[in-house]
């Protein structure tokens, strides 16, 4: 039969309060400000994305300031429905 000595006892609970505290350390301070991080390079990124097509649609607009086109598709016209009275 093994006994337990006291002093592998303590260093057992030592460790498993050092893991709890640690892990409860990075959940509660480290873990937010690498989502933060995160999030505001993402948003960085989206915003970024944003202005460039911004900035492509108004080049377009410029391109096209003063153009008039006018397209009449047929096939677009609908279909004709021949409707009869009921009494």
């Amino acid at each position: 039969m093994v006994f337990l000595n006291i002093s592998s006892l303590f260093r057992t609970i030592l460790i498993i309060l050092v893991i709890y505290y640690g892990l409860k350390f990075l959940v509660r301070y480290v873990f937010p400000m690498m989502m933060k991080n995160y999030m505001d390079n993402k948003l960085r990124e989206i915003k970024k994305q944003q202005n460039a097509v911004f900035e492509q649609e108004a080049e377009q607009l410029k391109k096209q300031k003063g153009k008039v086109s006018i397209s009449k598709d047929p096939a677009k016209d609908g279909e004709y429905v021949d409707y009869e009275e009921v009494k």
